[in-house]
C-alpha cells in the first residue's frame, strides 16, 4: 500500500474526529455572525492541520516515549528520504495559502512565513516524544515546511483579488470580530492537534480494520 494511501486514510480518520469539535466551536461563535465563506475556510484550515499532523508523524497519547533523534545538518540524507521531504513541503502549501486568506493579520508575507516556521518548529519539537525510530527532529523538515508556506503564500498573492476570495477574511480591527480574529488561528490549530493526539488512533484502527476486511478481503 502506497504512502499516499496511508496518509489519506490517516488524515480522513483524524478529520472525522475533529469535525464534531469544529461544529461545537462554530456554534459558540454564532454571535459573531461569521461569513459563510469564512466558516467554510475554517473547515479547510482544520483539514490542512490534520494533513500536516498525519504527514509529519506527530505522536499520539498512546505512543509517547522520550527518544530524541536530531539532524541539524540541512539536507543531510535528502536523496535517501526525498519522498518524505517533498511530502513535508506539499502539506504546508495549504497552510501558507489559508492563513492570509482567512485572517488579515497574516496578509504581510513575513507574518505568514514566520508562523509557518513557528508551527513547524513546534511540530518538530513534539517528535522528541515519538516512539523509537519513528520520527526525527530534522532541520530539513523545517526548511521544507517554510518553502511550502512560501509557495502557499505566493498562490494567495496571485489569487487574492479573485471574486471567490471575498468575505473569507477576518480583520483584527473589526469591532465585532476583532478578538476572535486574533485567537481563531490558534484555536483551530491546537483543537485538531489535541483531538488527533487523543482520539485519532482509535478511529484510525477502526478504519484500517474496515479497509483490510472489506476492501482487501484480508480480515485482521
Amino acid at each position: 500500500m502506497s504512502d499516499f494511501t496511508v496518509l489519506c486514510v490517516n488524515t480522513f480518520a483524524a478529520y472525522i474526529g475533529v469535525i464534531p469539535f469544529l461544529i461545537i466551536l462554530q456554534l459558540f461563535c454564532m454571535k459573531y455572525r461569521l461569513p459563510k465563506r469564512h466558516q467554510f475556510g475554517l473547515y479547510l484550515y482544520a483539514l490542512a492541520i490534520c494533513l500536516i499532523l498525519m504527514a509529519v508523524d506527530t505522536p499520539s497519547l498512546y505512543q509517547l516515549n522520550f527518544y530524541p533523534v536530531f539532524n541539524f545538518i540541512p539536507f543531510y540524507g535528502f536523496t535517501d528520504n526525498i519522498s518524505h521531504y517533498i511530502e513535508n513541503f506539499l502539506v504546508f502549501i495549504p497552510f501558507g495559502l489559508l492563513l492570509p486568506t482567512l485572517w488579515k493579520q497574516f496578509q504581510p508575507a513575513k507574518t505568514t512565513i514566520f508562523y509557518g516556521f513557528l508551527f513547524s518548529v513546534i511540530i518538530e519539537a513534539s517528535q522528541l516524544f515519538c516512539l523509537e525510530a519513528t520520527a526525527t527532529t530534522d532541520i530539513t523538515d523545517i526548511i521544507m515546511s517554510i518553502l511550502g508556506t512560501v509557495i502557499g503564500y505566493f498562490i494567495f498573492f496571485q489569487i487574492r483579488h479573485m471574486r471567490f476570495m471575498g468575505r473569507m477574511c477576518l480583520c483584527p480591527n473589526d469591532s465585532l470580530r476583532g478578538n476572535l480574529s486574533k485567537w481563531e488561528v490558534y484555536i483551530y490549530f491546537f483543537t485538531p492537534w489535541l483531538v488527533t493526539f487523543i482520539l485519532t488512533p482509535f478511529i484510525s484502527n477502526q478504519i484500517w480494520d474496515m479497509v483490510w476486511n472489506y476492501a482487501l478481503g484480508m480480515p485482521m
